[in-house]
């Protein structure tokens, strides 16, 4: 359940970002809250619901890869493609060493 709160009511701390987190142009009015998410948003993100753009760190742990950029993106579920060519495959048997002649 996600919970808007006014920066009125709100207390923010230093490390808190200035500007919206989903349109990196307006000041921050609202923040966005639900259970282990807090969003610092502008009205206009907050009321049509517009996700942030990045996450420093994500449940991932990875800069930028959000689980929806992991659903949709190139990290997404891989198409099946088939292995490298490996060339044609060694003769059999295996042809053995002529004594006192190094192979070539």
């Amino acid at each position: 359940m996600l919970i808007l709160i006014p920066i009125g009511r709100a207390k923010l701390t230093t490390a808190d970002v200035t500007t919206c987190e989903a349109c990196w142009r307006q000041p921050v009015s609202v923040i966005r809250s639900a259970p282990g998410v807090r969003d610092l948003l502008c009205d206009a993100c907050a009321t049509e619901g517009n996700p942030v753009r990045v996450e420093l760190f994500p449940p991932l742990g990875v800069y930028r890869l959000t689980e929806r950029r992991l659903e949709a993106g190139k990290h997404g579920k891989p198409t099946p493609q088939l292995p490298p060519d490996p060339g044609p495959h060694p003769p059999r048997p295996a042809p053995t060493p002529t004594p006192g002649v190094p192979p070539v």
